[in-house]
């Protein structure tokens, strides 16, 4: 059983109340969790970085992945990187490569659908040398940026650089031709042998059959090129061998090689406009046609000819006067049933546009009927067709036009339309029964008798000498003695006076000499009566003495 407990003794009236302390909670962080601290950190600003200065990622295709490399390879713009290669795969066809290229986030707006991208390497073309730099600096990615709005990750990239990027300043021409010579993309364009342009694609139109070149003129040569400019294919070297002669034309030694088209505007005309973006000309296979006059509308000749046209070959002049109006179309046999003869058959056509002023005073005289019309016109007044030779070189033949007198009528047209030349025999060919009479007349000439003649007659004279008289004989010694003592007289003539060390020689010399003293005393007297003219009355004063030292 407990003992009681004594209840607790009343406090005292002005006892204070007891104090409790209570101990606050304290939060002790190790430093082991600092480190785990700053990790998140870092963690946390390399995410925003991702976020926040990452671009997208893009994909591009190339044929291969010759010199990109992943983690290696960069993208560039002007030169400045705007993002870098971070992977390299292959389809699942195996035909193409997938080049994974991360771009920054200030490089954004170049993942859009008109974005072009190439590998830049050493490449060497028609157009020259280019990327030498990454000789050292190693391939990388080019960009030319587009100018679209609409977003894109997966390009195809070039096999090549693009030779114009967007930006640059020149303008585009478009040329129509009918063969490309050796010309290519990247071949150059010239205007007074000074490259201004380069072409920059080709296409052959199959179903007109033609060939279409883009070329691209830089700045600020494109105000050269204007309305009525003319292009030719400068390609290699121009020679020509033709009834004009031989010409050579050529450009530069680049021309020669990798090919080239010149331009020029016609030299007599007035300066035209600067032509603008896109416009279409012509491309001319050589200079000579490309400045030629106009054309217009050709009117077709039939020419026969009973004589050899060897050397007359289709493309040859025709020329009225010296001024070529036309060319040979075709040169073909025919055969003449009531001569039995074979007539060589000539069709050309000539272009009455090239008349000038004559083609404007016929049309009036035939009301306008047209140019078929003026070439009538012409025949009837006499207008005959001519073969001549161009050159004796190379033996080609032309045809020339010419009036002949007494020749006068109405020009026959043909079935075809074409309108009947009337021709005279040309030149050479009435030359030739010339010749031959000339040759017959001198082989009837009897060069042996003569021959026999002359020899019978000098042994008649040598025996005729032989057989001269004392007296004669006499004649020739003194003719003779006479000959040698004159031969003497001229040797001592030629002593006495052309020979250096003669007394003439010396004396002459002498008298030079001393005529040459008296023209320098006479100059010296004129000099001093110029400055003193009185001493012609007071005659020269004394010379002043000479001071003593």
């Amino acid at each position: 059983m407990a003992e009681p407990t004594d209840p607790p003794s009343p406090a005292p009236d002005n006892a204070l109340p007891e104090t409790r302390v209570v101990s606050k909670r304290r939060w002790n962080i190790s430093l082991v969790w600092l480190v785990p601290a700053v990790a998140i950190a870092i963690a946390a600003s390399m995410l925003v970085r991702s976020v926040f200065l990452t671009g997208p990622r893009i994909e591009i295709e190339f044929k291969s992945a010759d010199g990109v490399e992943a983690g290696k390879t960069e993208v560039r713009y002007k030169e400045v990187v705007i993002g870098k290669v971070v992977g390299v795969s292959l389809r699942d066809d195996r035909e193409r490569v997938v080049v994974v290229v991360q771009l920054d986030q200030s490089a954004a707006r170049f993942a859009v659908e008109d974005t072009s991208f190439w590998v830049v390497k050493p490449r060497i073309g028609t157009g020259g040398v280019s990327g030498l730099g990454t000789l050292f600096s190693g391939a990388y990615i080019g960009t030319d940026a587009g100018v679209s709005t609409r977003s894109r990750s997966e390009f195809i990239g070039l096999e090549a650089p693009p030779l114009v990027l967007r930006g640059e300043p020149g303008s585009i021409y478009v040329l129509r031709a009918n063969d490309l010579g050796s010309l290519d993309v990247g071949s150059p364009v010239f205007h007074k042998r000074t490259p201004v342009g380069r072409v920059v694609g080709y296409t052959l139109d199959a179903d007109h059959d033609e060939l279409t070149l883009k070329i691209f003129i830089e700045a600020p040569y494109p105000k050269l090129v204007t309305l009525d400019s003319r292009f030719w294919n400068a390609s290699g070297i121009d020679l020509t061998l033709n009834a004009s002669g031989l010409s050579v034309n050529t450009q530069t030694l680049a021309s020669i090689i990798a090919g080239g088209i010149a331009f020029e505007s016609p030299p007599d005309g007035a300066r035209a406009a600067p032509a603008p973006d896109n416009t279409v000309f012509t491309l001319h296979n050589d200079r000579r046609n490309a400045l030629a006059p106009p054309d217009g509308i050709a009117v077709p000749v039939r020419m026969s000819f009973d004589q050899s046209v060897r050397g007359l070959v289709p493309g040859a002049a025709i020329d009225l006067l010296g001024v070529e109006i036309g060319r040979v179309r075709s040169v073909t046999l025919d055969y003449d049933a009531k001569s039995k003869r074979f007539p060589v058959e000539v069709v050309g056509e000539i272009y009455p546009l090239r008349l000038g002023p004559v083609r404007s005073a016929l049309l009036r005289d035939v009301h306008n009927a047209g140019d078929a019309a003026v070439v009538e016109q012409l025949v009837a007044n006499g207008l005959r067709a001519q073969l001549r030779t161009g050159s004796l070189l190379t033996g080609q033949l032309y045809v020339a036009l010419d009036f002949i007198p007494g020749r006068s009528r109405p020009a026959a047209p043909s079935d075809d339309g074409a309108v009947r030349m009337p021709t005279v025999p040309g030149t050479l060919s009435e030359l030739q029964p010339q010749i031959a009479e000339i040759v017959s007349k001198v082989s009837k000439i009897p060069f042996d008798d003569i021959g026999r003649d002359l020899r019978t007659t000098l042994a008649s004279a040598s025996k005729a000498i032989d057989n001269l008289s004392p007296e004669a004989q006499k004649t020739l010694a003194e003719v003779q003695r006479t000959l040698q003592r004159t031969q003497a007289t001229l040797e001592s003539l030629d002593r006495n006076i052309a020979d250096p060390s003669a007394p003439v020689q010396r004396n002459l010399e002498d008298a030079m000499l001393e005529l040459q003293r008296t023209s320098r005393a006479l100059r010296l007297l004129s000099d001093y009566l110029q400055q003193h003219p009185e001493a012609l009355l007071r005659g020269k004063p004394a010379d002043a003495p000479v001071p003593k030292r």
